[in-house]
């Protein structure tokens, strides 16, 4: 009789279980279909913010690049003056 009453609880268990499946399969599609238009809304703000950090970086360069053109002048100019004063 022990055994029974075993037998029966995991029975119950599995049932719960099984059930518990059946309600996530029948309910999971709603979710994947759910979640597309959040997906697509973080694609485009994902896209936003690599075109933002690409022009970050292209202003970032054209001050690097300017900063050594000064550079290049300033001891061009420091140049001349030292060769000016000898």
């Amino acid at each position: 009789m022990a055994g029974t009453g075993f037998s029966a609880t995991v029975f119950l268990v599995m049932m719960l279980f099984a059930f518990l499946v059946a309600i996530l399969w029948v309910l999971m599609p709603f979710a994947i279909f759910g979640t597309k238009d959040l997906l697509r809304a973080l694609i485009r703000e994902q896209k936003k913010t690599n075109e933002l950090l690409q022009t970050q970086v292209n202003l970032q360069q054209a001050q690097a690049d300017r900063a050594r053109e000064i550079r290049d002048q300033t001891a061009a100019l420091r140049t001349a003056e030292m060769a000016a004063r000898s």
